[in-house]
């Protein structure tokens, strides 16, 4: 059974009315990460709290366990200003896995990411965006984009969490990991200003009952990348 981070929210429930955060209302922030370095053209914060990728000026890539979002703002590191503001008019679900397309009533001006063609090999250096929770237990939601380096592990690893090999498996620990407020959000490969977008945040690797604290499992961009393309260049 295909495990994501809605499937640990019972367990986390407690947890997060502690924090005054409705259950409706969890998504996987990054754990020790630190404030972007930089602007990321492509970023996208959800208005279901969750984040997205922007892979073409009228297409976002999310997460299917996040939901409908009625608007995104995009290519700013502020959740809250800058940037552009696009509406979202449709959603395309892939049968069978966690990723969904949703689609800009208006093309956006920021530049979209390229998107991996191969998955990239363990050991590999990798970066994971959001504004997820920045601990855990306990939600802190930071209003400026996190950013944190990790490495790419074997794609077994991620099993226990529901991963095939075509995900996208990152190394993570209970002081190092995506959390509530990620989903959806990219793991993406590069340099400065030259990023590919490699993943798309699901949720925990490990068979854990908590979503924080764990290595990341991320949607692998290029084994959809054909199912992608058919819908974005209609």
């Amino acid at each position: 059974m295909r495990r994501t981070i809605s499937a640990v929210l019972g367990a986390c429930a407690l947890t997060f009315a502690l924090t005054g955060t409705a259950a409706s209302d969890v998504r996987p922030t990054i754990i020790g990460g630190h404030d972007a370095t930089e602007t990321y053209s492509f970023m996208v914060w959800l208005s279901n709290n969750c984040g997205g990728s922007l892979v073409a000026p009228q297409w976002i890539v999310t997460a299917t366990h996040c939901g409908n979002a009625a608007q995104g703002r995009i290519g700013s590191i502020n959740k809250n200003s800058g940037g552009e503001i696009g509406r979202i008019d449709r959603r395309i679900v892939k049968p069978g896995s966690d990723l969904t397309l949703m689609r800009l009533a208006q093309p956006a001006r920021s530049t979209p990411v390229r998107m991996a063609q191969v998955n990239p090999a363990p050991g590999s250096p990798i970066r994971q965006i959001g504004w997820g929770c920045t601990s855990h237990p306990g939600c802190t939601r930071p209003v400026i984009l996190q950013e944190m380096d990790r490495t790419v592990l074997p794609s077994g690893r991620c099993a226990p969490g529901g991963g095939s090999p075509t995900d996208v498996c990152i190394s993570g620990d209970r002081q190092h990991s995506g959390c509530y407020g990620d989903s959806g959000g990219p793991a993406i490969v590069g340099t400065r200003g030259d990023w590919t977008l490699v993943g798309a945040t699901r949720g925990p690797g490990d068979n854990v009952q908590a979503g924080c604290g764990t290595i990341g499992l991320y949607t692998g961009i290029a084994a959809n990348l054909p199912w992608i393309h058919q819908h974005i260049t209609r």
